[in-house]
Order: structure tokens, then sequence, then C-alpha cells
């Protein structure tokens, strides 16, 4: 878990989030864009990618999502809550925060239960995915640890 809130490492995680979503995103449109163009904002343009406002809206996302990681993942201002607490209180509000969005700008019919299905496990996926690979990042930095505290001790 961070312990520090640094500014320049939010924003570095929206630019990244952002890009592996527009990244996503673009593939999605090149794949699925013409049979879904008229159905979403998402796929406004077609199979051609994602506009203009569609992408803003994404980043504008991101931004709320990543603000969201850094309260619950860093000290700031939960202090004693276990981390997977931490962990379930961060994929709910960011659920929340995704079907805001969805409502507000139209990213999918609200009215198609194959698309809630789609979002859904596309989200837990995506949930799967960015935990486990929190898990490693944070078994690697631990060996790394270790391992300098070895060398330390070594050195005395």
């Amino acid at each position: 878990m961070d312990k520090k809130f640094s500014v320049l490492n939010y924003l570095s995680q929206i630019f990244t989030i952002y890009g592996v979503t527009t990244l996503l995103l673009n593939i999605f449109c090149a794949l699925f864009g013409t049979a879904a163009y008229g159905f979403s904002t998402i796929f406004s343009l077609g199979n051609e990618g994602v506009g203009i406002e569609t992408s803003l809206q994404f980043l504008f996302a991101v931004s709320i999502i990543t603000g969201l990681r850094s309260l619950f993942m860093t000290d700031i201002l939960i202090k004693k809550m276990p981390l997977a607490t931490r962990i379930i209180a961060m994929f709910a509000s960011s659920f929340g925060i995704i079907l805001v969005f969805i409502f507000t700008f139209g990213w999918f019919p609200a009215d198609m239960p194959m698309a809630w299905i789609m979002f859904i496990v596309c989200f837990i996926i995506s949930c799967t995915v960015s935990t486990l690979l929190s898990v490693l990042a944070e078994k690697q930095e631990n060996r790394r640890l270790e391992e300098a505290l070895k060398r330390c001790k070594e050195e005395d």
C-alpha cells in the first residue's frame, strides 16, 4: 500500500490508465464500431475510433477513479481500514462512478441486458487483472527491499 501521496505519481497513474483505456476503446471501435454505431456514444464514430467528447469523459472518469485510489490506498484520510476493505471500497466506488458516467453520457444503452452483462464482465476482468498486477508489483517491491536489507546487513 502506498504511504504517501504525490501529485506526479497521481498524474502518472491518470495518464497510464487513460492510455490503456483509450487503446482498448479504440480496439473495440475497430472491432465492433460498425455494428455498434448508433447504440452508444462510445461508438459515435463507428470503426473510426473514439470521439473527442467521449475521450474527455473517459479522462475525467479516470481522474476521479485515480483520486479514489489515492484516497483508499494511501493514508491521506483512512489510516486504520484493512487492505481488503479498502480494495472492496475502491472497486465499489469506481463501479458507482462508472454508473454515473454511463447514465449521464449514454456510454451504452441502459435498457440492453447484453450491454450490462458485457460491462460487468469487463469490469470484473479489469478488477481482477489490476488486483493481480498490484499484488505482483508489491511482491516485487518487497523482494527488492529484502535484498537491499540483506546487502546492508552484509556490509555491517
